[in-house]
C-alpha cells in the first residue's frame, strides 16, 4: 500500500487588519538585534526580504522610510513563508509571468538558493490546503540574484524559516 501524505501545514489565523496593517504593507520588529523587513500579504502570511540589496530590488514599496515598525510579538503572529514565484512580466522567457514555484533555503545571515518545487499545484494543495497562499511574487531581478539549486519533490523538503 502507498504511503500516506503527510500534510506539512502551517495556517495563519490572523488577517493584516487586526493589526491596523493591510496587505503590501513593509514591517520591520522593534529590535536593535532584527534588522528584518518583511511584507505581509491578506492570508497572514509574511515574506522576509533577506537583504538590503533585495529589499532595494523593490522601490515602489517606498524604501526604508516606509517600513512599519511593529511589535516583535504583531510580527511573530504572521507566518514566514519562503515559497517564491517570478511573476515579473519582463523574465527572461519574455513569455508570460512563470508559473513555476520555488522554495527558498537560507544558507547564511543574508543569503539563500532557489529550489523548485517539482510538483503540480494539486499535489501541493494535497500537501498543504494553504499553499497558494504561502506563494508570494518576486520580480526579476531578486529572481536572477538567488542561486538556484536542486529541486524539491515535496513540501516535507522546504526548510522552516527561523531568525538566529
Amino acid at each position: 500500500t502507498p504511503s500516506p501524505i503527510i500534510t506539512i501545514s502551517i495556517k495563519s489565523t490572523t488577517k493584516p487588519s487586526d493589526h491596523n496593517l493591510k496587505e503590501g504593507d513593509t514591517v520591520s520588529g522593534i529590535s536593535t538585534n532584527d534588522p528584518d523587513i518583511y511584507i505581509i500579504n491578506d492570508h497572514g502570511y509574511k515574506r522576509l526580504f533577506l537583504n538590503p540589496i533585495i529589499f532595494n530590488f523593490y522601490g515602489h514599496l517606498g524604501g526604508f522610510k516606509w517600513v512599519k515598525t511593529i511589535s516583535s510579538n504583531t510580527r511573530d503572529v504572521f507566518i514566514t513563508t519562503q515559497l517564491f514565484r517570478n511573476c515579473d512580466p519582463s523574465n527572461s522567457s519574455g513569455q508570460a509571468p512563470d508559473p513555476k514555484v520555488y522554495a527558498l533555503n537560507v544558507t547564511g545571515e543574508d543569503t539563500g538558493t532557489l529550489h523548485h518545487l517539482n510538483m503540480t499545484g494539486g499535489q501541493a494543495v494535497l500537501e498543504d490546503p494553504d499553499f497558494f497562499k504561502k506563494v508570494f511574487c518576486i520580480n526579476n531581478h531578486e529572481f536572477n540574484w538567488y542561486q538556484k539549486s536542486i529541486p524539491y519533490t515535496s513540501l516535507s523538503q522546504v526548510p522552516v524559516y527561523v531568525r538566529r
